[in-house]
């Protein structure tokens, strides 16, 4: 089966979409966490202290790091 590139993205679109759509919330939110945590265990522990830090603010990253450490 020849897909142009065009149509392989539009084949991987669709797929995701039928996906999601059979997805109930709760399969979705566990997702989204195992998502946020695989792509997080690939980065050093300064890239991770700047990805919360980017989504959240300073006090934010301040409590998490606190909720880990003595």
């Amino acid at each position: 089966m020849n897909l142009t590139s065009q149509q392989l993205n539009q084949l991987v679109e669709n797929y995701a979409e039928r996906i999601v759509d059979e997805m109930d919330v709760k399969c979705l939110v566990q997702f989204a966490y195992d998502t946020i945590v695989e792509n997080m265990s690939n980065m050093g522990p300064e890239d991770v202290l700047n990805e919360i830090a980017g989504v959240y603010d300073e006090e934010i990253l301040q409590e998490l790091v606190e909720s880990v450490t003595p």
